[in-house]
């Protein structure tokens, strides 16, 4: 079996994490860790371009911080563990990975960001639900 931990560096992906190495351990499976970056989204009403650049180089070292805090969960795991970082949109990127990936099951957490980014763009976890073929668990 192969599973896929979506996250975003919230509380609620720190417990996706946690219960996608239980399974993992139990099953005997590799896990792979995804990251979504999109800093096209905190720059798109950003006229200055120097700023602008500042805030994709930010958005990158923080995606960076998110997978290095979620690899500390499968210290000592016995399976493969792997990571993969994507920049574009976290619902269409987190489709397309899952799918094109082969994986059994995608572990998400169910709720992410802020709660003004929530607001705004939908619960990534609602809209991935309602559109992926594989199998979701949602970690509350």
């Amino acid at each position: 079996m192969k599973i896929l931990v979506a996250v975003d560096g919230s509380k609620y992906s720190e417990k996706a994490l946690f219960k996608a190495r239980k399974i993992a351990e139990g099953l005997g499976s590799d896990v792979t860790i995804l990251h979504v970056i999109n800093p096209l989204r905190d720059t798109v009403y950003i006229n200055n371009r120097e700023l602008a650049n500042e805030i994709k180089k930010n958005a990158l070292a923080r995606g960076d911080e998110v997978i290095k805090k979620s690899k500390e969960v499968f210290k000592d795991f016995s399976g493969k563990l792997f990571t993969e970082t994507k920049v574009g949109d976290a619902v269409d990127e987190i489709i397309k990975f899952a799918e094109e990936g082969g994986f059994d099951l995608l572990v998400m957490g169910s709720r992410g960001g802020g709660a003004f980014s929530r607001a705004l763009l939908g619960s990534v976890s609602d809209k991935v639900v309602h559109h992926i073929k594989t199998s979701v668990l949602i970690v509350k």
